[in-house]
This record gives C-alpha cells, structure tokens and sequence, in this order.
C-alpha cells in the first residue's frame, strides 16, 4: 500500500518489548487529536491488535497527547478501499487498559477520516 505523505515511519516496542515499524500520521480535528497508525505489511491478524495499549501509551508520549482527547485510529486494507478501526481504551493515569476497536461504518466518519489523511473521496472505490 501507498501511504499518503502525511504518514511518518516510527519505531515502537510491542508487547514482548521488540521494535517494530508502523507508518504513524497525527491529525488534529474537532476538538480530538487523531493518531492513525498501520503495518507496512500485511499481516494474518491484527499487529496492532496484539500490542494496542503498548503502541497507545508509546504514540500519546510521542505526541504529548491528553488521554481524554487522544484518538488512535488503525488504517487496514489499500487505499481503494481503506478500512478504520478506531481503538477504545480505558485510561488509568497514563496507561491505557482494556483496548476494544470497532469499524467506523458511517459515511460522514469515514469521509472525515480520508479528509484527515488527505485521501480524496472519490478515489475510493464503490461500496455498498
């Protein structure tokens, strides 16, 4: 997958404390500061699945976030037909616990989302 120029590669630890590199774009946008994060290579499962309140904790120290506005959002599939999974955490202090995602579904999310990551609209492919 091409990623738009807005995505930063960045060096974060999984769960098992090795490094890993994820293509990283923080956006700022209504009252929230969205933080998407995707693999460069495609994976059976999830990566970010496996190691979400790791890469949470690391990406809000990265960008000196606030827990009550930090939004991480993980971009999967290509950009044809790009899939948003936004991360929920519960945060005690600094550390983020008890990671759930859900796929955004709506089509004024979504749209706002390629609108953040600088992705046009009508480059996407038609869905149903």
């Amino acid at each position: 997958m091409t990623l738009p120029s807005s995505f930063k590669q960045h060096s974060l630890a999984n769960r098992l404390g090795q490094a890993l590199e994820l293509a990283v774009c923080h956006a700022q946008a209504f009252g929230r500061e969205y933080v998407f994060v995707t693999t460069f290579a495609q994976h059976a499962s999830s990566l970010v699945a496996k190691n979400a309140e790791h890469f949470a904790f690391q990406l809000r120290e990265l960008f000196k976030l606030d827990t009550r506005r930090f939004e991480m959002v993980e971009l999967r599939g290509d950009l044809m037909n790009p899939q948003f999974w936004r991360w929920r955490f519960e945060w005690v202090g600094n550390s983020p616990l008890s990671a759930r995602s859900e796929l955004v579904i709506s089509h004024s999310q979504r749209n706002q989302m390629l609108s953040l990551l600088h992705i046009p609209a009508n480059m996407q492919a038609a869905t149903a």
